[in-house]
C-alpha cells in the first residue's frame, strides 16, 4: 500500500522536526525549499529545490506528486503558497486571501483596525519621498520594516529624516512588493501567545515573555521564555484580545503566534503581529509541548492531512517553564570554546544548537535573526527553576574572539 504524502515548504533547521514528525505518522515527505545547504533537505524523502514564494511551479510539483496536504512551520515566507496550493488542490487549508491577511504587514493592520485590535498609528510607502512625507505626520522616533519580510531583516528605529533617508532602501530592499511599514514607536514590554485552531475555533495555549539583545536601533530576541510573569489580569487582556483578533482572521486551523507590546503601567497594548504558523527558534516544535504539554505540530499534521475529529478541549494544560537563549559574537575570530559538553549535561538544558561554531571562525557584527548563535532550549518545572539553569549556562558557556580591540566574549 502506498503512503500518503505530505508537502513540506522549507527545508531550514526549524523545519527538521516536523519533517520528522511527518514520517513518523507514516507519510512519505516531499520537502521543497529554495537551493542550500538546508538540513531538511537529508531528511525528506523526496525534495525539490524551488523558491517557497514561487506558487505556480510548486502547485505543478503537488499535482505531480499527488499529495494529500500540505503545510509549513516556524517560517512566514511559504504561507500563501501553502494555501494558494491546498486551495487550487481542493486539500485543507486557510485560504489564499486568509494567508495574506497573516503575512503582509499592512494588510494586517488595516483588518486589525476594522475589528477593534490595536496596533501602532502605521503608513505604508513604496517610495523614500511617501515615507518621508508620512513620517512627518507620524512624528520621530519611528519603527521603519518591510511589509512582507522575516527574520528582522529591514526592521530599524528611525530617529530622524536623515536616518530615515540612510535605511529606507534596505528595508524596502527586504519586500517582495517592495513597500515598506512606517509606524509610531510603541515604548512596552514584549509578549507571545502561541495558540491552535481547529474548525475555525481557537484555543488559547501559553503566553510568554520575550527579551532583546542591547543593540542600537534593531531589534532582534535574546530569550523567549515560558511562561510569562505579567499579572494574571494582563494576562486574561492579551488572551481575550487574542481571541479576539485570531476569530476575526477566521482561519479554519493552524497553529498561531502573535506578539504584543503591552505597557505594564497603563495597561496598554498593541499588536506587532500575527502569524498562522508556529514561533521560530523551535519555539511550535519543542518549547509550547515543554510548557504546556500540547503537541500542536502533531495537532497540524492531523489537520493537514484531512482529519475532522481534532479536539483541541480534549488537552489539558500542564503550566510548566520552556525556553531559548541566544546569543552573539563581536565581530572578529573566534579562538577558544569550552562549556558546550557541560551545558549538554545539566538537567534544565533540552537541546543546545551549536554546532556552526568552531575555533578559527570568522565573525560578523549581527545584524538581523539569522545571525544569532544558538538557541539553547532550556526546560523546568518552574520559571525559576528554568531561570537558574539560565544563569548556570551563561556562566558556564565560554567563547573568546580576536577582534581589532583585543578579546572579547560572548554578548548575551
Amino acid at each position: 500500500m502506498k503512503k500518503e504524502k505530505l508537502m513540506i515548504l522549507g527545508a531550514g533547521l526549524c523545519q527538521v522536526p516536523i519533517i520528522n514528525l511527518v514520517k513518523q505518522k507514516g507519510f512519505e515527505a516531499i520537502v521543497v525549499s529554495a537551493a542550500g545547504n538546508y538540513p531538511g533537505f537529508n531528511i525528506a524523502d523526496k525534495s525539490y529545490q524551488v523558491d517557497v514564494r514561487n506558487k505556480e511551479e510548486i502547485l505543478d510539483i503537488a499535482r505531480r506528486e499527488k499529495i494529500s496536504g500540505i503545510l509549513t512551520d516556524q517560517t512566514d515566507l511559504p504561507v500563501p503558497t501553502v494555501a494558494y496550493v491546498a486551495e487550487r488542490m481542493g486539500l485543507p487549508g486557510i485560504g489564499y486571501e486568509c494567508a495574506l491577511h497573516f503575512t503582509n504587514k499592512y494588510k494586517m493592520r488595516q483588518l486589525c483596525e476594522k475589528v477593534g485590535v490595536p496596533v501602532p498609528k502605521h503608513f505604508s510607502a513604496t517610495s523614500l519621498d511617501e515615507a518621508e512625507e508620512k513620517a512627518d505626520s507620524l512624528g520621530y522616533p519611528l519603527i521603519l520594516k518591510p511589509v512582507d519580510s522575516q527574520g528582522s531583516r529591514g526592521v530599524a528605529l528611525v530617529n530622524g529624516p536623515q536616518d530615515l533617508a540612510e535605511k529606507f532602501h534596505e528595508a524596502q530592499n527586504f519586500s517582495a512588493c517592495n513597500s515598506v511599514i512606517l509606524e509610531e514607536f510603541f515604548r512596552g514590554h514584549e509578549v507571545v501567545v502561541q495558540g491552535i485552531v481547529s474548525d475555525y475555533k481557537f484555543r488559547n495555549l501559553v503566553i510568554a515573555d520575550r527579551y532583546y539583545f542591547d543593540l542600537p536601533d534593531i531589534f532582534i530576541p535574546a530569550q523567549t521564555i515560558f511562561p510569562s510573569i505579567i499579572s494574571d489580569n494582563l494576562k486574561e487582556k492579551i488572551f481575550n484580545l487574542n481571541s479576539l483578533l485570531i476569530d476575526k482572521f477566521n482561519p479554519q486551523f493552524g497553529i498561531t503566534h502573535s506578539e504584543y507590546l503591552l505597557d505594564a503601567e497603563s495597561g496598554e497594548v498593541r499588536l506587532v503581529e500575527t502569524a498562522i504558523r508556529g514561533g521560530g527558534v523551535f519555539i511550535s516544535s519543542d518549547l509550547v509541548p515543554l510548557a504546556c504539554g500540547v503537541n500542536i505540530n502533531e495537532l497540524l499534521i492531523q489537520q493537514a492531512s484531512g482529519a475532522t475529529n481534532v479536539s483541541l478541549e480534549e488537552n489539558i494544560l500542564r503550566n510548566e517553564a520552556s525556553g531559548y537563549l541566544c546569543f552573539h559574537l563581536p565581530a572578529g575570530i573566534i579562538q577558544h570554546i569550552s562549556g558546550v559538553d557541560e551545558i549538554k549535561s545539566f538537567k534544565g538544558v533540552h537541546r543546545v544548537y551549536l554546532q556552526d561554531l568552531e575555533v578559527g571562525q570568522k565573525t560578523a557584527l549581527i545584524s538581523d535573526k539569522t545571525m544569532r548563535k544558538g538557541p539553547i532550549l532550556l526546560k523546568g518545572s518552574s520559571r525559576q527553576d528554568l531561570e537558574e539553569t539560565l544563569n548556570k549556562v551563561k556562566n558556564t558557556l565560554n567563547i573568546r574572539v580576536e577582534t581589532p580591540k583585543g578579546i572579547k566574549g560572548i554578548e548575551w
